[in-house]
């Protein structure tokens, strides 16, 4: 396994954790956007608690991989940058927007009418950033990006990106962070012993769940129609992970009937993980279809190497850091609302 294989990896790693993490925190304020904003303070107070004061820090899992891409593979890192500028664009605003929204939210004394328009801003913006996220990676999955062999873009850089597989990977995307959530926020509720909100969270992660199993279904339908080199790789060497994927979306909605809420956590995460993994397995060594591939893309070794090293060093404070921070806010969530 050379250095572009490993670093790969790495990204793959960063990217299911920002999908695991980021995603749930995403899949709250989605809750906040499908019901209306009709929330209670107590399940809005409850939703805020658990995605605070560690939200900020998933996005250092996006901007991980953006970094990788960026130096150790600069000709993808390139293509991808003029092919889908506009729903990566969105995606970041969609992220400033949420923060915004949250913080003014959550520390701000105005008025009742100001309050509901910073929901309002951070429920939308937590809906938007997965739907361009998840369109940008379904662009990227279907192969059709007129992306020549040298990075060259040679087609509309405002509607070249769009298909329809890219606009069901938008919405997958969005449904996905909202399984999350309504998993990882019943078993928070369950933790702090309000069984109101866990009866609820239990609701919506049972029809959410559902949903997501028809929509996995049809992904595979499209996946065979619209992206046949995906569908190439799924049935050699990706076909596994979909196993998986199912097994475990199977699990988490029995653990969640159970009222077995960490198993729960545990098989969703692993769902969503599969998908993942299934899709980087089966569309390696493409990077961005159909013509990049990381042999033709990847810095030189030397640089690749160093920044391994670099990696390697910094992954030892950081992940310690970062795992101390989860520790320490969410050790006690047994207060009053």
């Amino acid at each position: 396994m050379g250095p572009d294989d490993l670093l790969l990896l790495v990204m793959l790693v960063a990217l299911t954790l920002y999908a695991l993490l980021g995603g749930a925190d995403f899949g709250a304020g989605v809750w906040e956007f499908t019901t209306a904003l009709q929330s209670t303070d107590k399940q809005r107070q409850h939703i805020y608690k658990a995605i605070g004061p560690v939200w900020e820090a998933n996005h250092v899992w996006l901007i991980f991989v953006l970094v990788i891409l960026m130096n150790g593979f600069p000709v993808a890192f390139a293509a991808l940058s003029r092919a889908l500028w506009l729903p990566l664009l969105l995606a970041l605003c969609g992220i400033v927007f949420r923060g915004a929204g949250y913080a003014f939210r959550s520390y701000s004394r105005g008025t009742g009418r100001e309050l509901a328009m910073w929901e309002s801003v951070f429920a939308i913006a937590s809906t938007a950033t997965p739907l361009f996220l998840g369109a940008s990676v379904g662009a990227v999955a279907s192969g059709q990006l007129a992306i020549a062999a040298d990075g060259q873009y040679e087609a509309s850089h405002l509607t070249g990106w769009m298909s329809s597989f890219a606009v069901f990977t938008g919405f997958y995307a969005v449904g996905m962070c909202a399984y999350l959530a309504a998993v990882y926020l019943a078993r928070e509720a369950a933790v702090a012993k309000e069984d109101d909100l866990t009866q609820l969270w239990r609701q919506r992660s049972l029809s959410t769940g559902l949903w997501m199993g028809l929509l996995s279904i049809g992904g595979l339908a499209m996946v065979s129609i619209e992206a046949p080199t995906l569908a190439a790789g799924f049935a050699h060497r990706g076909w596994p992970l979909v196993v998986v994927s199912l097994a475990c979306g199977i699990g988490s909605l029995i653990e969640v009937w159970r009222n077995n809420f960490l198993r729960a956590v545990i098989a969703s995460s692993g769902a969503v993980a599969a998908v993942l993994w299934g899709w980087a397995v089966s569309q390696y060594p493409l990077i961005v279809p159909p013509t990049i591939t990381s042999g033709v893309s990847k810095a030189p070794d030397n640089i690749l190497w160093t920044m391994l090293v670099v990696i390697t060093v910094g992954a030892v404070f950081l992940l310690p850091s970062l795992s101390y921070l989860f520790v320490l806010f969410k050790s006690n969530r047994q207060r009053p609302y």
